[in-house]
């Protein structure tokens, strides 16, 4: 009987130790867990600000450009007045009536004339349909900006909401050693000192 009861209390601290040990384990990866957590939690935070910061200064350029388009098709129209005005001067003198055609310094004045204006009309146009393109191209840039924000602010809720769970879910690891023994409803003996000295390296 002897026997029996070292064999028991042997077998109980053995159990006991067994779960501190498991406790250990189980806190350590509690804690690598969170702190991958809040590792992409950071990350994805970061990642955040520079989309947001990256979306402002889009918006910046997309004003800038807008008012840059305005102001060449103000230009534009501007020019269209005087080449309509030249034109009509080089065609009334180039077909007057009961008059010889002659290329004097006034005809090559308005044909130069003409021709610089619609010079300038082509590159205004030219530059135009290019700010078009540009423009298209940032407005696509910041649709793609605010989907990644989109995206990167969902994972920030979810990584939150877990993290905000798993601190819900933890039991403090000294719930796990009970303070009576089940083995036989009586209160836990005092470990021996080898099984205590386990416990404190554990």
């Amino acid at each position: 009987a002897e026997a029996e009861m070292k064999d028991s209390t042997r077998l109980r601290e053995e159990i006991v130790a067994t779960i501190a040990q498991t406790n250990v384990e189980l806190e350590a990866q509690r804690n690598a867990t969170e702190f991958a957590f809040r590792k992409r939690i950071r990350e994805t935070e970061k990642a955040y600000d520079e989309l947001k910061w990256q979306e402002k200064n889009t918006q910046e350029e997309i004003q800038e450009m807008e008012e840059d388009i305005r102001r060449l098709e103000d230009d534009l129209r501007a020019k269209m007045a005087p080449l309509k005005l030249a034109h009509t001067r080089l065609e009334t003198r180039t077909y007057r009536p009961n008059m010889d055609l002659c290329r004097d310094k006034a005809q090559y004045g308005l044909t130069d004339e003409v021709q610089q204006l619609e010079g300038t009309i082509a590159a205004l146009k030219e530059k135009l349909a290019q700010s078009h393109d540009a423009l298209d191209a940032l407005y696509k840039n910041l649709a793609r900006i605010q989907e990644d924000i989109g995206y990167k602010s969902n994972s920030l809720k979810l990584e939150n909401q877990c993290l905000d769970s798993r601190k819900k879910l933890t039991v403090p690891a000294g719930r796990y050693a009970p303070e009576t023994d089940t083995f036989n409803r009586t209160t836990n003996r005092i470990l021996s000192p080898v099984k205590s000295r386990l416990l404190e390296l554990a």
